[in-house]
Formats: structure tokens, C-alpha cells, sequence
């Protein structure tokens, strides 16, 4: 799993620095940066934090930052449907 890609993805997508989205998380700009590069890995109550922070719901931040491997238990259909959701969350 690897929240910081997914938190960086997402991030791009929303058009938010660093800055604001720590602003908004509560969190530091500094703390944000190390999740984003690997160097730490947030806490569930971070991650929460994060989520509502870029407007999306937390499964859908964690379902971003699942390697491929994570998901071979998915079935096709939840699949399809968690991906359509994760792009719609991208556009909003």
C-alpha cells in the first residue's frame, strides 16, 4: 500500500499545495511532505484527516494507495464500481 502516492495523486488532482492541505488536515506541511516521498507512514486518524481534508472518502484515498497484488480478491463488479467512483471523486 502506498498512501503517499495516492495522497500526492490526489492531491494533483484537486489543484492543493502542500500548504493548503495541511491547512485544511490540521496537519504539518512537513509531516504531509514525508507521507507524499515514503518516509512516514500516516496513522489511520492521519489518513482520515487527510481524506476529508481533499473531499474524498477515506476507502476511496485507500483504494488508490492499494499495489495491484492488494486487490486480486476484488471481484470484477466492486471492482468496476470502487474505480468509476474513484474517478468521479478526481473530477469533483
Amino acid at each position: 500500500m502506498n498512501i503517499g502516492h495516492a495522497l500526492k495523486l490526489t492531491r494533483s488532482a484537486k489543484g492543493l499545495s502542500l500548504e493548503t492541505l495541511a491547512e485544511r488536515a490540521e496537519l504539518s506541511q512537513s509531516y504531509l511532505s514525508m507521507i507524499e516521498s515514503g518516509k512516514r507512514e500516516p496513522t489511520l486518524s492521519s489518513i482520515q484527516k487527510i481524506a476529508t481534508a481533499l473531499g474524498v472518502p477515506t476507502p476511496i484515498l485507500i483504494f488508490l494507495a492499494a499495489d495491484k497484488g492488494e486487490l486480486e480478491g476484488i471481484d470484477p463488479e466492486t471492482f468496476q464500481r470502487l474505480a468509476a467512483a474513484v474517478m468521479d471523486v478526481m473530477r469533483a
